[in-house]
């Protein structure tokens, strides 16, 4: 797959697209169904199959001071969009300037100019231009003048609920990472670099990998949760804490993600981890002792084992 970081990137080509233009967060199942419509248009009419997204995510400069989390950070997002099938993505950077400029000439320099597009896919919500004030009907007419096949996505709704990623979000804050995998298709997970850790949970008899995770990942609330640890192309069941571990700290404030992978004894410093978060065991707790918390530790491991 091609991966351009600016219009001003991309090589002069003719080949006609199929443009899908959207944020992608999550590439959740309302997100797919979008796709997999304009991959089919791309195979009947031998386009390049093109994704237009953009970063930052406008909201952020729209509305200075907001940091929106995010479900997939922009490299996780452009790893699935290549595995559904994704040709090109052009991830174009979102500035004040982009902001400013009208519907009309938005639609001129990115897609007709830009991506050559003969086939465009937006979702049913889809603004476009300074003000947002390019709607699904402004860009209808300008399809339509420029011979350019459009195609609005109508709301994706699984068990009778609008699939989206402010509601993906959500759950995860709730801690429902069951409701949010479902509406993903796949488990939510996160991924980084195991750091060394204080080596309480060694010292308790459950070994845990500290993950440095991606600050603007949302993570799933606070607790513990039965998860899949993904090394090396492995997957190990394992159980992970989400949290400030109140037994030991005061002051804590930034989430730590700890998990203890069961039947594994190999070291991960250094190491890249996936978890992927299959279910919520209980909410973190502050334990009156030491032996109080590895009753519990063990408590959760036999319930994990039970889902093996």
């Amino acid at each position: 797959m091609e991966i351009f970081h600016s219009l001003e990137s991309l090589p002069a080509a003719n080949t006609p697209s199929a443009v899908a233009i959207g944020n992608f967060d999550g590439v959740h199942q309302g997100h797919q169904a979008l796709l997999g419509k304009m991959l089919e248009v791309a195979r009947a009419g031998n386009f390049l199959p093109t994704v237009l997204t953009f970063h930052p995510h406008p909201v952020e400069v729209l509305r200075p001071g907001t940091h929106l989390q995010r479900i997939t950070t922009t490299d996780e997002k452009l790893e699935l969009l290549e595995k559904f099938g994704v040709k090109r993505v052009l991830v174009e950077p979102f500035t004040k300037e982009l902001a400013k400029l009208p519907a009309e000439e938005f639609f001129l320099k990115y897609l007709r100019e830009g991506l050559k597009a003969s086939a465009l896919h937006v979702g049913f919500n889809f603004r476009f231009g300074a003000g947002r004030l390019g709607d699904t009907v402004l860009l209808g007419q300008l399809c339509s003048s420029a011979e350019i096949e459009l195609s609005v996505e109508t709301p994706f709704e699984l068990t009778g609920t609008r699939v989206s990623s402010s509601l993906i979000r959500q759950w995860l804050q709730e801690g429902e990472v069951s409701k949010a995998s479902q509406f993903l298709s796949r488990p939510y997970f996160v991924k980084g670099m195991v750091m060394s850790g204080d080596q309480r949970g060694r010292k308790l008899g459950f070994p845990t990998a500290n993950l440095k995770y991606p600050s603007e990942k949302v993570l799933p609330k606070n607790g513990v949760y039965l998860t899949r640890a993904i090394w090396q192309g492995r997957s190990y069941l394992s159980v992970t804490n989400v949290g400030v571990r109140p037994t030991f700290t005061l002051g804590q404030s930034i989430p730590l993600i700890e998990t203890h992978l069961l039947d594994f004894s190999q070291k991960l410093y250094d190491e890249t981890l996936t978890l992927e978060f299959n279910e919520r065991i209980r909410d973190e707790k502050k334990f009156d002792s030491l032996d109080a918390l590895k009753v519990q530790i063990a408590n959760d491991i036999e319930y994990a084992r039970g889902k093996k």
